[in-house]
């Protein structure tokens, strides 16, 4: 079996398309996998993956697994600062609840609180922000929580930032502990879990509307607009597009930055 062959067997299962697995990065890492557990080719280990809960659980982390760093795609969070967060704050919530779908190791999440401490904090010190950072990846998330991370996580990072909220240790940076206990991280499979109701905003980049199905993009969407409030908004990778449905659940708000508003 070769491993294109593999790749339209299995995605699948996790309701993924197989096209953006075609690369060599992917193939190296499920080639390692099948010599560690001692399988002959990708065909054997397409039945251990069917078979085998656990297996079936790691092979979708090795799939899904994203490159993430600080201030990624920056005129996102320009339009954050700029828009975003001034017309939800306008709203007169006591609380500004943001959910990272996917937050791999936490720097999208930590963004966010680094942009909340520097821009918004002072000035509107009677809303209370509430950050939920969920991944599928339990290692991920242990990793996250350390707040540990080399100098390629950090180098869009404006100096002042780094200063003020990260200290070096070695080779490493570790983010301020202020910072990471704001955070609450929890595993969660957005296509088998609950939505988490009554959300302001909700970053969803580089992860469904990149790996899943059309069927299962579908899907996601819809948990995440039960998820927002209402003029709650959706921010997406640059890159990615929201299936043909989208227009009955969101309107684009910022389209060259892909942030969405809630249909109402």
């Amino acid at each position: 079996m070769e491993f294109d062959e593999f790749l339209r067997a299995v995605a699948p299962l996790f309701g993924l398309q197989w096209r953006p697995f075609h690369r060599r990065g992917i193939k190296r890492k499920v080639e390692r996998r099948v010599a560690e557990i001692g399988l002959s080719g990708f065909e054997e280990y397409l039945l251990k993956v069917k078979k085998d809960p656990e297996e079936h659980l790691l092979l979708h982390k090795i799939l899904t697994v994203t490159i993430s760093r600080f201030f990624r795609d920056k005129e996102v969070f320009d339009a954050l600062r700029r828009s975003i967060v001034p017309d939800l704050l306008k709203q007169d919530r006591g609380e500004l609840r943001i959910w990272s779908v996917g937050c791999a190791s936490g720097e999208e999440p930590y963004t966010i609180a680094l942009l909340w401490r520097e821009e918004f904090e002072q000035i509107s010190p009677q809303v209370r922000l509430s950050i939920l950072a969920t991944d599928i990846d339990e290692n991920l998330l242990e990793r996250a929580k350390e707040g540990t991370y080399k100098n390629s996580s950090l180098k869009e990072v404006p100096e002042g930032t780094v200063g003020n909220f990260f200290r070096k240790a070695g080779e490493f940076y570790i983010l301020d502990q202020a910072i990471r206990e704001g955070i609450e991280f929890k595993k969660h499979d957005i296509l088998r879990g609950e939505p988490f109701l009554g959300m302001d905003l909700v970053f969803c980049r580089n992860l469904v509307f990149t790996y899943f199905s059309k069927g299962s993009q579908i899907e996601a969407l819809k948990k995440i607009a039960l998820s927002l409030k209402e003029k709650g908004y959706l921010v997406i990778g640059k890159d990615e597009s929201l299936p043909l449905t989208y227009p009955t659940l969101f309107v684009p708000a910022f389209p060259n930055e892909k942030i969405y508003e809630k249909f109402s």
